[in-house]
């Protein structure tokens, strides 16, 4: 049973890393193709299938932070299905981040949470393996 202080710590954790992570999973995006902010929004619900929640504004918000730090650039195109659209474009900064960023902070942390999980809760990779 959580208790308050538990939905406390979760909020807390949830809020951080959420704040490191959408940043960079834009990044990967961009490295795809040039998207809109609306476009940014669709990924990110597929990717967190519901399970994970933001504001729209945050969205904007990083891209906002992106873009002064040269990580990203913006411009705008027409759209035919309406207001005009502004467009994101990864820059040479936001690579070279978003490769660091992966070597040095995903990986390890990726590959040490799974061995802890493993180790500390097997059920949940039945549970998965089974589904």
């Amino acid at each position: 049973m959580k208790s308050i202080q538990t939905d406390k710590i979760l909020k807390t954790w949830s809020k951080e890393y959420k704040k490191g992570f959408f940043g960079y999973f834009i990044l990967l995006f961009l490295k795809e193709r040039s998207m809109y902010g609306f476009e940014i929004k669709k990924r990110l619900n597929e990717i967190f299938q519901a399970k994970i929640t933001f504001q729209d504004s945050a969205i904007y918000q990083i891209l906002k932070k992106l873009e002064k730090n040269g990580m990203v650039s913006s411009h705008w195109e027409k759209s035919n299905l309406g207001p005009k659209r502004k467009y994101y474009t990864i820059e040479v900064a936001g690579e070279d981040l978003s490769k660091v960023f992966t070597r040095d902070y995903v990986l390890p942390i990726l590959t040490t949470a799974s061995r802890l999980v493993q180790g500390y809760f097997p059920d949940f990779f039945k549970q998965e393996a089974a589904q």
